[in-house]
């Protein structure tokens, strides 16, 4: 069953009048108990793509131009702030790229997870404390009641993303967003983050929606990839069979980049040439063809369109075989 749905979606920045165009007609969709991955270098319109859907970017200067997202049933873009805010923490969690940034400096830990399970729950304090104690126990917090007491700084970068996955979970959510929920950790702590997640999903039956620039991460933890590039979906398929045939030219680069352990010392790291274009330079056709090895002269007039019905779908005039 389809939990979340994203269809044609299309988002620009700026005013009503002129608006650059970042977000192109992008779709994807998530089942309950399902794991997404939404993969590409920084800056592609990964996270800008997600916030918008679920409305949590400011507009203006963010503005949805075009296409629908649906939650279990509801239309997100045109639903009123209320019912959001009733969606937003509770049936939809969201773990934001940076800890030290999305928690409040200037709260206890305790008050912030308490103020969010008791803003969705008719809980008690004490009643919401304990809840709170249970749920850092759960998401691998030693000494939870100290924990409660203690300010944002006064944590470790992985004690802060365990704060604001259990701030996501508290109210148990149907949807966990996870916006670059290992980056900036340790090899080790990454492995416990995603592990933890695993064991939330399963336990909850959520769905998740990985967004990430992390093909290792894609490859341990998400069950189908959508891989973005410059505001576009250019290839989605089964985790499995992506890492095993990748189609796109820019998916294959992004693949032969991964640095291997055996890899000759002496030879460089693959990489892809040229730099993403700006939004608003993109051009009529596709936005990679300048840095693709494969472009043909159709792929700089005329844009590739993404099969809706396919599993291993591919937005390219000349795709690897």
């Amino acid at each position: 069953m389809t939990l979340f749905a994203v269809d044609a979606l299309s988002v620009g920045f700026g005013s009503a009048r002129a608006s650059v165009p970042v977000v192109d007609a992008v779709s994807f969709s998530l089942a309950k108990g399902e794991t997404l991955g939404l993969v590409g270098e920084s800056g592609c319109g990964k996270t800008v793509t997600v916030m918008s859907a679920i409305r949590l970017l400011p507009s203006p200067p963010a503005q949805v131009t075009g296409g629908s997202v649906r939650f279990d049933g509801i239309d997100l873009i045109t639903a009123p702030k209320a019912q959001l805010r009733a969606l937003w923490g509770n049936r939809i969690g969201v773990v934001f790229q940076n800890p030290m940034t999305s928690l409040n400096p200037t709260f206890t830990i305790g008050f912030q997870l308490v103020e969010a399970l008791r803003l969705h729950r008719p809980v008690s304090e004490p009643q919401a404390r304990e809840q709170v104690m249970a749920m850092l126990d759960r998401v691998g917090i030693n000494s939870p009641q100290r924990r409660l007491q203690q300010y944002p700084h006064e944590l470790s970068g992985g004690l802060r993303q365990r704060v604001m996955i259990a701030m996501a979970l508290i109210c148990h959510p149907e949807l966990l967003i996870a916006d670059e929920p290992t980056t900036a950790l340790d090899v080790t702590l990454q492995a416990q983050i995603l592990d933890l997640l695993r064991s939330l999903r399963d336990e909850l039956g959520m769905g998740i929606l990985m967004i990430t620039h992390d093909l290792g991460v894609v490859a341990e933890f998400c069950d189908r990839v959508a891989v973005m590039y410059a505001g576009r979906i250019v290839e989605t398929a089964a985790v499995h069979e992506l890492f095993r045939a990748p189609r796109h030219p820019y998916t294959r680069g992004l693949m032969e980049s991964i640095p291997r352990m055996d890899t000759a010392r002496d030879r460089p790291l693959a990489t892809i040439e040229g730099m993403v274009p700006a939004p608003g330079r993109r051009g009529a056709g596709c936005a990679f063809a300048e840095r693709c090895t494969r472009a043909l002269e159709r792929c700089r007039a005329e844009a590739p369109s993404l099969a809706d019905d396919a599993a291993h779908a591919v937005a390219c005039w000349n795709p690897a075989s």
